[in-house]
């Protein structure tokens, strides 16, 4: 085909994950540049930051497609101050386009806990909760030879390049478990009533945790590590629907936290 513009990509993001499935709250979609703009160059991430802004320009990407919207919240004014602003004044002046799948690529076949899932080494999957035959939240499948609990965290946290794991309950051999990429406490439920021995998800507050058992282990491995994974899904997808047209996952990890290590407490 000839060079797609950004409204041929959008379409195809949208046959993939319906922006329709997105969830109230969320802002899916283009949200800065033209649809009628060509696009030669497309850069995937998880998160805009100006690193990633550098990364698109020195590669000659005319397209952003992130996981997380920029413009989340209301905006009641363009303020180049304030860090969205001056993110977006950066990509407008640029001549960039942005667009993000967020709440409709976590529920998409493929998208992101259908990838961390595969990323975890699980098989036989089904969506964790249902929305339809077609998109549904989190994922749940298994392990064809269970696994001991400390083969398991051991297994998430080098699948994911976790630099630290959140964990409670126990589990004596792991071989169903339910995913659910970034913050994912409302599906612990569902992930109990599916049979899960662990449910793998992030940003469990600390009364979540208490809904952990014997049996049921409760693991949170971070946001961006559940995530980062369908960055490479995204670049993947485009670059075969786009053969022509250059793709690449940002190099750049847009993870805010770290964990120092040489902290030691003493009691």
């Amino acid at each position: 085909m000839s060079q797609p513009t950004v409204s041929h990509i959008i379409r195809f993001l949208d046959s993939w994950a319906p922006e329709r499935t997105q969830l109230e709250y969320d802002n899916s979609g283009l949200l800065a540049g033209s649809a009628r703009s060509p696009v030669s160059g497309i850069l995937t991430c998880l998160d805009v930051t100006h690193v990633v802004l550098d990364e698109a320009l020195a590669t000659g990407a005319d397209l952003i497609v992130a996981h997380h919207p920029l413009i989340f919240r209301k905006l009641s004014r363009l303020d180049p101050d304030d860090p969205t602003g001056a993110l977006l004044y950066r990509i407008v002046r640029e001549g960039l386009a942005l667009y993000a799948a967020h709440t409709n690529l976590d529920a998409a076949r493929g998208g992101v806990s259908h990838v961390l899932a595969e990323t975890l080494g699980l098989g036989d999957l089904a969506f964790l909760s249902p929305e339809s035959d077609s998109h549904g939240f989190g994922m749940v499948g298994r392990y064809e030879e269970p696994l001991s609990e400390a083969a398991f965290l051991a297994r998430v946290a080098e699948a994911l390049g976790a630099a630290g794991i959140r964990t409670a309950g126990k589990a004596g051999r792991i071989g169903r478990v339910a995913v659910c990429g970034g913050a994912g406490a409302g599906l612990i439920g569902a992930a109990r009533a599916a049979g899960a021995d662990a449910y793998v998800t992030a940003d469990l507050k600390y009364h979540d945790f208490f809904l952990a058992t014997d049996g049921f282990l409760l693991v949170d491995a971070g946001h961006y590590e559940t995530e980062a994974p369908v960055i490479e899904r995204l670049r993947r997808e485009l670059q075969t629907a786009f053969p022509d047209t250059r793709v690449r996952a940002t190099s750049q990890p847009t993870n805010p936290i770290s964990y120092d290590r040489s902290l030691t407490t003493s009691r």
